[in-house]
Protein backbone atom coordinates (compact mmCIF):
# COMPACT_ATOMS: atom_id res chain seq x y z
CA UNK A 1 0.00 0.00 0.00
CA UNK A 2 1.20 3.45 -0.73
CA UNK A 3 2.22 5.73 2.45
CA UNK A 4 -0.52 8.21 1.76
CA UNK A 5 -3.05 5.45 2.78
CA UNK A 6 -0.66 3.83 5.70
CA UNK A 7 -0.47 7.00 7.65
CA UNK A 8 -4.13 7.21 7.45
CA UNK A 9 -3.97 5.30 10.13
CA UNK A 10 -0.52 6.43 11.75
CA UNK A 11 -0.05 6.20 15.50
CA UNK A 12 0.62 9.58 16.03
CA UNK A 13 -3.22 10.45 16.17
CA UNK A 14 -3.10 7.52 19.14
CA UNK A 15 -2.96 9.23 22.78
CA UNK A 16 -2.05 4.67 23.39
CA UNK A 17 0.25 4.78 20.66
CA UNK A 18 -1.72 2.54 18.34
CA UNK A 19 -1.86 2.29 14.46
CA UNK A 20 1.02 2.52 11.77
CA UNK A 21 4.10 3.52 12.01
CA UNK A 22 6.80 4.02 9.41
CA UNK A 23 10.66 3.10 9.35
CA UNK A 24 12.69 4.78 11.57
CA UNK A 25 10.15 6.09 14.18
CA UNK A 26 10.96 3.75 16.87
CA UNK A 27 14.06 2.97 18.77
CA UNK A 28 15.66 -0.01 21.14
CA UNK A 29 18.13 1.92 24.00
CA UNK A 30 18.29 5.53 21.77
CA UNK A 31 19.02 3.59 18.18
CA UNK A 32 16.31 3.65 15.42
CA UNK A 33 15.17 0.34 14.78
CA UNK A 34 14.67 -0.47 10.57
CA UNK A 35 11.06 -1.56 10.17
CA UNK A 36 7.71 -0.61 9.21
CA UNK A 37 4.71 -2.15 12.07
CA UNK A 38 1.47 -1.76 12.90
CA UNK A 39 0.25 -2.33 16.60
CA UNK A 40 -2.93 -2.77 17.75
CA UNK A 41 -3.52 -3.67 21.53
CA UNK A 42 -6.53 -4.46 24.07
CA UNK A 43 -9.65 -2.24 23.59
CA UNK A 44 -11.39 -1.05 26.81
CA UNK A 45 -13.95 1.03 25.16
CA UNK A 46 -15.80 3.29 28.22
CA UNK A 47 -14.40 1.11 31.01
CA UNK A 48 -11.17 1.58 33.31
CA UNK A 49 -8.14 -0.84 34.20
CA UNK A 50 -9.05 0.20 37.64
CA UNK A 51 -11.75 0.63 40.56
CA UNK A 52 -12.30 4.29 41.43
CA UNK A 53 -10.28 4.76 44.82
CA UNK A 54 -11.32 8.09 44.93
CA UNK A 55 -7.31 9.22 44.37
CA UNK A 56 -6.35 10.32 40.60
CA UNK A 57 -6.66 7.50 38.08
CA UNK A 58 -3.11 6.11 37.42
CA UNK A 59 -1.27 7.53 34.21
CA UNK A 60 -1.25 4.21 32.30
CA UNK A 61 -5.24 4.51 32.31
CA UNK A 62 -4.37 6.72 29.51
CA UNK A 63 -3.22 3.13 27.68
CA UNK A 64 -6.70 2.82 27.88
CA UNK A 65 -7.99 5.99 25.66
CA UNK A 66 -9.35 5.23 21.57
CA UNK A 67 -9.62 2.04 19.67
CA UNK A 68 -7.62 0.01 17.33
CA UNK A 69 -7.36 2.13 13.84
CA UNK A 70 -8.39 -0.50 11.10
CA UNK A 71 -7.37 0.42 7.09
CA UNK A 72 -11.32 -0.97 6.32
CA UNK A 73 -11.60 1.83 3.52
CA UNK A 74 -8.37 0.09 1.35
CA UNK A 75 -7.53 -3.49 3.46
CA UNK A 76 -10.79 -4.56 4.74
CA UNK A 77 -9.68 -8.20 5.89
CA UNK A 78 -6.93 -7.14 8.23
CA UNK A 79 -9.69 -6.52 11.14
CA UNK A 80 -10.97 -9.89 10.86
CA UNK A 81 -7.83 -11.71 10.14
CA UNK A 82 -6.02 -10.14 13.15
CA UNK A 83 -8.97 -10.93 15.49
CA UNK A 84 -9.05 -14.25 14.55
CA UNK A 85 -5.28 -14.38 14.92
CA UNK A 86 -5.45 -12.46 18.42
CA UNK A 87 -7.89 -15.15 19.93
CA UNK A 88 -6.06 -18.12 18.22
CA UNK A 89 -2.66 -16.85 19.79
CA UNK A 90 -4.34 -15.55 23.57
CA UNK A 91 -5.44 -19.66 23.81
CA UNK A 92 -1.63 -20.60 23.49
CA UNK A 93 -0.93 -18.14 25.70
CA UNK A 94 -2.93 -18.89 28.39
CA UNK A 95 -2.14 -23.03 28.34
CA UNK A 96 1.90 -21.52 28.36
CA UNK A 97 0.97 -19.88 31.75
CA UNK A 98 -0.36 -22.32 33.44
CA UNK A 99 2.31 -25.12 32.03
CA UNK A 100 4.84 -22.77 33.64
CA UNK A 101 2.68 -22.40 36.98
CA UNK A 102 3.04 -26.40 37.27
CA UNK A 103 6.44 -26.45 36.22
CA UNK A 104 7.16 -24.45 39.31
CA UNK A 105 4.44 -26.07 42.01
CA UNK A 106 2.16 -28.37 42.50
CA UNK A 107 -0.46 -26.59 41.61
CA UNK A 108 -0.41 -24.04 44.11
CA UNK A 109 0.25 -20.69 42.14
CA UNK A 110 -1.93 -21.14 39.29
CA UNK A 111 -4.84 -19.84 40.63
CA UNK A 112 -2.72 -16.83 42.10
CA UNK A 113 -1.23 -15.80 39.01
CA UNK A 114 -4.37 -16.51 37.38
CA UNK A 115 -5.97 -13.70 39.38
CA UNK A 116 -3.49 -11.06 37.60
CA UNK A 117 -4.65 -11.60 34.24
CA UNK A 118 -8.31 -11.92 35.50
CA UNK A 119 -10.74 -10.55 34.58
CA UNK A 120 -8.75 -10.57 30.78
CA UNK A 121 -4.87 -9.89 30.75
CA UNK A 122 -3.64 -6.70 28.33
CA UNK A 123 -2.50 -7.65 25.09
CA UNK A 124 -0.60 -6.26 22.47
CA UNK A 125 -0.13 -7.29 18.54
CA UNK A 126 2.51 -5.77 16.37
CA UNK A 127 2.20 -6.54 12.45
CA UNK A 128 6.08 -5.61 11.36
CA UNK A 129 7.97 -5.70 7.88
CA UNK A 130 11.83 -5.83 8.01
CA UNK A 131 12.53 -3.65 4.36
CA UNK A 132 14.75 -5.63 1.88
CA UNK A 133 18.34 -5.60 2.36
CA UNK A 134 21.71 -6.71 1.49
CA UNK A 135 24.47 -6.99 3.97
CA UNK A 136 27.97 -5.97 3.26
CA UNK A 137 31.05 -8.34 4.95
CA UNK A 138 29.94 -8.66 8.52
CA UNK A 139 27.80 -5.63 8.90
CA UNK A 140 25.20 -6.45 11.44
CA UNK A 141 22.45 -3.73 10.52
CA UNK A 142 19.80 -3.16 13.56
CA UNK A 143 16.59 -4.33 12.94
CA UNK A 144 15.94 -4.32 16.54
CA UNK A 145 17.76 -4.00 19.06
CA UNK A 146 19.05 -5.90 22.06
CA UNK A 147 16.48 -5.91 24.50
CA UNK A 148 14.25 -8.14 27.02
CA UNK A 149 10.42 -7.66 26.56
CA UNK A 150 8.78 -6.22 29.56
CA UNK A 151 5.57 -7.76 29.62
CA UNK A 152 5.08 -12.33 30.79
CA UNK A 153 5.53 -13.92 27.35
CA UNK A 154 5.51 -12.99 23.74
CA UNK A 155 4.83 -15.47 20.85
CA UNK A 156 6.14 -14.60 17.39
CA UNK A 157 4.82 -15.53 13.84
CA UNK A 158 7.59 -15.11 11.71
CA UNK A 159 8.54 -16.06 7.85
CA UNK A 160 11.70 -17.75 6.65
CA UNK A 161 13.80 -14.90 6.16
CA UNK A 162 15.32 -15.21 9.45
CA UNK A 163 17.70 -12.46 11.46
CA UNK A 164 15.74 -13.19 15.26
CA UNK A 165 18.56 -13.65 17.63
CA UNK A 166 18.91 -15.07 21.41
CA UNK A 167 21.22 -14.62 23.87
CA UNK A 168 22.38 -17.57 25.17
CA UNK A 169 25.17 -19.27 26.78
CA UNK A 170 26.94 -16.29 26.75
CA UNK A 171 26.43 -15.42 23.28
CA UNK A 172 23.98 -14.57 20.74
CA UNK A 173 22.51 -17.48 18.55
CA UNK A 174 20.59 -17.57 15.42
CA UNK A 175 16.71 -18.70 15.95
CA UNK A 176 15.81 -21.33 13.62
CA UNK A 177 13.67 -20.17 10.95
CA UNK A 178 10.41 -22.45 10.60
CA UNK A 179 7.93 -20.03 8.84
CA UNK A 180 4.34 -19.84 9.80
CA UNK A 181 4.17 -23.10 11.41
CA UNK A 182 6.19 -22.28 14.29
CA UNK A 183 5.75 -20.02 17.11
CA UNK A 184 8.26 -18.86 19.12
CA UNK A 185 8.15 -18.34 22.47
CA UNK A 186 10.35 -15.77 24.60
CA UNK A 187 9.88 -15.53 28.19
CA UNK A 188 9.48 -11.59 29.73
CA UNK A 189 10.52 -9.75 32.53
CA UNK A 190 7.23 -10.71 34.63
CA UNK A 191 7.64 -13.74 34.02
CA UNK A 192 11.26 -13.96 35.44
CA UNK A 193 10.21 -11.46 38.61
CA UNK A 194 7.04 -13.03 39.22
CA UNK A 195 8.76 -16.65 39.50
CA UNK A 196 11.56 -15.34 41.75
CA UNK A 197 14.41 -16.09 39.05
CA UNK A 198 13.10 -19.30 38.05
CA UNK A 199 12.61 -18.22 34.72
CA UNK A 200 14.81 -15.57 33.03
CA UNK A 201 13.89 -12.96 30.67
CA UNK A 202 15.23 -14.20 26.83
CA UNK A 203 17.02 -11.12 25.60
CA UNK A 204 16.95 -11.03 21.88
CA UNK A 205 17.44 -8.82 18.99
CA UNK A 206 16.77 -8.47 15.21
CA UNK A 207 19.81 -8.64 13.00
CA UNK A 208 18.99 -7.24 9.11
CA UNK A 209 20.20 -10.53 6.46
CA UNK A 210 20.73 -10.15 3.00
CA UNK A 211 16.80 -10.41 1.43
CA UNK A 212 15.19 -9.49 -2.06
CA UNK A 213 11.96 -9.82 0.01
CA UNK A 214 10.58 -7.98 3.07
CA UNK A 215 11.06 -9.75 6.93
CA UNK A 216 7.98 -10.49 8.23
CA UNK A 217 7.27 -11.38 11.82
CA UNK A 218 4.20 -10.34 14.35
CA UNK A 219 5.17 -10.59 17.54
CA UNK A 220 1.88 -10.93 20.43
CA UNK A 221 2.73 -9.65 23.62
CA UNK A 222 0.91 -11.50 26.66
CA UNK A 223 0.55 -9.53 29.87
CA UNK A 224 -1.60 -9.40 33.34
CA UNK A 225 -4.25 -6.52 33.55
CA UNK A 226 -2.84 -3.22 33.91
CA UNK A 227 -3.07 -2.90 37.57
CA UNK A 228 -1.65 -6.13 38.55
CA UNK A 229 1.38 -5.15 40.80
CA UNK A 230 4.97 -6.71 39.42
CA UNK A 231 6.49 -9.07 42.35
CA UNK A 232 7.32 -12.54 43.41
CA UNK A 233 4.47 -14.03 43.68
CA UNK A 234 3.43 -15.29 47.40
CA UNK A 235 3.48 -19.24 47.19
CA UNK A 236 6.83 -19.04 44.83
CA UNK A 237 8.91 -16.69 47.03
CA UNK A 238 12.31 -18.97 48.33
CA UNK A 239 11.70 -17.40 51.55
CA UNK A 240 8.23 -19.40 51.87
CA UNK A 241 9.53 -23.11 50.13
CA UNK A 242 9.44 -25.27 52.90
CA UNK A 243 7.46 -27.96 50.91
CA UNK A 244 10.02 -28.71 48.82
CA UNK A 245 8.07 -27.25 45.46
CA UNK A 246 10.58 -25.70 43.42
CA UNK A 247 12.88 -27.56 40.62
CA UNK A 248 15.62 -29.57 41.37
CA UNK A 249 18.13 -27.55 39.91
CA UNK A 250 20.58 -24.21 39.91
CA UNK A 251 21.59 -22.06 37.83
CA UNK A 252 24.90 -21.28 38.14
CA UNK A 253 25.98 -18.62 40.17
CA UNK A 254 28.29 -17.13 37.40
CA UNK A 255 26.30 -17.43 34.61
CA UNK A 256 26.44 -14.50 31.93
CA UNK A 257 22.97 -13.17 31.33
CA UNK A 258 22.33 -10.49 29.26
CA UNK A 259 20.62 -7.41 30.72
CA UNK A 260 19.80 -3.93 29.44
CA UNK A 261 21.23 -0.83 31.28
CA UNK A 262 18.92 1.69 32.96
CA UNK A 263 16.23 -0.66 32.77
CA UNK A 264 14.11 -0.58 36.17
CA UNK A 265 11.21 -2.60 36.74
CA UNK A 266 8.49 -0.70 37.84
CA UNK A 267 5.26 -1.23 40.19
CA UNK A 268 2.80 -2.77 37.95
CA UNK A 269 2.00 -3.64 34.28
CA UNK A 270 0.75 -0.42 33.41
CA UNK A 271 3.20 1.66 34.91
CA UNK A 272 5.90 -0.44 32.89
CA UNK A 273 3.97 -0.81 29.61
CA UNK A 274 3.46 3.07 29.93
CA UNK A 275 7.46 3.55 30.36
CA UNK A 276 8.24 1.01 27.45
CA UNK A 277 6.18 2.95 24.90
CA UNK A 278 7.37 6.57 25.94
CA UNK A 279 10.80 5.13 25.65
CA UNK A 280 10.21 3.71 22.24
CA UNK A 281 8.21 6.59 21.01
CA UNK A 282 9.56 9.84 22.75
CA UNK A 283 7.47 12.26 19.84
CA UNK A 284 4.06 10.67 20.38
CA UNK A 285 4.91 10.68 24.24
CA UNK A 286 5.24 14.30 23.80
CA UNK A 287 2.43 15.33 21.50
CA UNK A 288 -0.34 13.57 23.88
CA UNK A 289 1.31 13.58 26.96
CA UNK A 290 3.18 16.85 27.52
CA UNK A 291 1.80 17.34 30.70
CA UNK A 292 3.73 13.98 31.85
CA UNK A 293 7.96 13.23 31.64
CA UNK A 294 9.53 10.00 31.94
CA UNK A 295 12.52 9.69 34.11
CA UNK A 296 16.03 8.32 33.73
CA UNK A 297 14.64 5.23 35.73
CA UNK A 298 11.64 4.86 34.02
CA UNK A 299 9.14 6.03 36.25
CA UNK A 300 6.45 8.60 34.49
CA UNK A 301 5.63 11.82 36.59
CA UNK A 302 3.79 14.85 35.80
CA UNK A 303 6.27 17.38 34.45
CA UNK A 304 8.26 19.22 37.09
CA UNK A 305 7.92 16.56 39.60
CA UNK A 306 10.95 14.05 40.79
Amino acid sequence: QPLSKKTSICYSKSPSFRGYMRVGVENTSGVTDTREQIEYAAEYEEEKSTVATGRPPPFYDRLCIGSNPWPEEFQPTLQPCTSEYIAGVLDVAHRLREALCASLLKGVAVDELSNMFHPRPHWAVKLISYPPYQASGNDNCQGVGPHTDTNFLTLVLQDDVGGLQVFAKGKWIDVPTHGPDVLVCNLGEQAEILSDGYFLATPHRVIRRSSDVPRISVPFFYNPKLSAKIRPTASLSKENDDKGSFLPWERPAQRKHWRMKNNSMLQTVGDNTFKSLARSHPTVFEKHHSDLCILGDGRIVKRGEK
